[in-house]
């Protein structure tokens, strides 16, 4: 007898399981539900592609190296700030430097909230950028003669409400709202617009050295606003990934990551030198000013001005105006026990058109979470 009892119960156990299985199998998908990340995937979660550049532990990131100057230990590492609301935007990650957020996929929004706060509006305002005069080029008028709206290229478990532009600038313009509703953590939305320098207004795509292909580095400093269902406002700048993926150093990868307790703006000035400036030395000295510890990027990005086969020579240019990037180079430190640090840099002049070198600087949050981005310095070299 103990024995039947013994079968009939292990069958028992087995139609349960065999039911469980059933009812998992029939469950409808969901945008919401995020990748299992106990195991390592074959490549990034769809639901996770933009994070691989953010460390999220409890570890600090050690990737910053003391500054010479220091005569003091640095304050200890801060635990990272708590948060509830969260969002992050990525601008053309993983391409190279001449990519263009006119392709498919170009920016990519995600919900990182903790308590279910859901991403209502999401405002990207261009006129901060450390590239000058560009614009959302929706209608063709401000920039090149190729022209694209806001167009949805992946929107999976929320509602995309619609958009609208704001500050005209030139024919195009300066401020693009979107509007969502649904928009949950997990969710994912990623679309595509021109983006143009108003220099090369008429001429054919993409212009010359294809300045009418504007990616995430033209667009660091881009100033980002999330706004939430709960009131919750969250602003931060577009800085460059620190993963380039297989684009290499010369990446145009940029992403603003919004959360309550960013990094400060650093302050940045030339040692021994003004800005903006035609200067003859490689060697330039920039000096950064914040908290005593943090850790701080200075991002130097060559740009040029090209008007090669533009009308009348470019359109509105102004002094040290550049429409494209061709080089960059990073700079780590940590800002000493004086609250500040030196920082040597060297400029470049890799193109007869090039050497007018935009400086700029971000601090760390020790985790590698950047912040907001200093207001740039602009040096030509001859």
């Amino acid at each position: 007898m103990k024995s039947i009892t013994t079968r009939l119960m292990s069958c028992a156990l087995v139609v349960l399981i065999l039911a469980g299985v059933l009812a998992l199998a029939g469950r409808p998908a969901t945008g919401r539900a995020l990748p299992d990340l106990t195991a390592t995937p074959s490549r990034t979660p769809d639901a996770l592609a933009h994070l691989p550049m953010i460390a999220y532990g409890v570890t600090a990131t050690p990737t910053v190296t003391p500054s010479p100057t220091a005569t003091a230990t640095p304050p200890p590492t801060p635990t990272p700030a708590p948060y509830s609301a969260a969002a992050s935007v990525t601008i053309t990650r993983f391409k190279p430097i001449n990519a263009s957020t006119f392709n498919t996929g170009s920016f990519i929004v995600a919900n990182e909230s903790r308590d279910g706060q859901y991403l209502t509006e999401l405002r990207i305002d261009l006129s901060t950028a450390i590239f000058p005069d560009m614009v959302f080029d929706p209608h063709g008028q401000a920039g090149d003669t190729v022209a694209k709206d806001v167009k949805v290229d992946v929107e999976v478990g929320l509602n995309f409400v619609g958009h609208a532009y704001e500050g005209p600038h030139d024919d195009g313009f300066d401020v693009l709202i979107l509007k969502f509703s649904d928009f949950f953590r997990g969710d994912r939305f990623e679309f595509s617009v021109d983006v143009d320098p108003t220099s090369i207004r008429g001429v054919s795509a993409p212009g010359p050295f294809e300045s009418g292909s504007v990616g995430g580095l033209e667009l660091v400093g881009a100033t980002i606003t999330a706004t939430f269902d709960d009131g919750t406002v969250l602003v931060n700048d577009a800085f460059r990934m620190a993963d380039p993926g297989s684009a290499g150093t010369d990446h145009s990868g940029a992403v603003a990551v919004l959360r309550a307790g960013g990094p400060e703006r650093p302050v940045i000035e030339l040692v021994g030198g003004s800005s903006p400036a035609v200067v003859s030395q490689l060697n330039q000295t920039v000096r950064v000013h914040g908290p005593v510890g943090r850790p701080v990027i200075v991002l130097v990005a060559e740009g040029g001005l090209f008007t090669e086969g533009l009308p009348g020579g470019g359109f509105d240019i102004d002094p040290f105006e550049s429409n494209s990037a061709i080089t960059t180079r990073e700079y780590t430190a940590i800002i000493g026990p004086a609250g500040t640090v030196d920082v040597p840099i060297v400029l470049s002049r890799v193109l007869p058109d090039g050497g007018l070198n935009h400086v700029t600087a971000v601090f760390d949050d020790h985790y590698g979470r950047r912040g907001l981005v200093a207001a740039p310095l602009v040096l030509e070299l001859e």
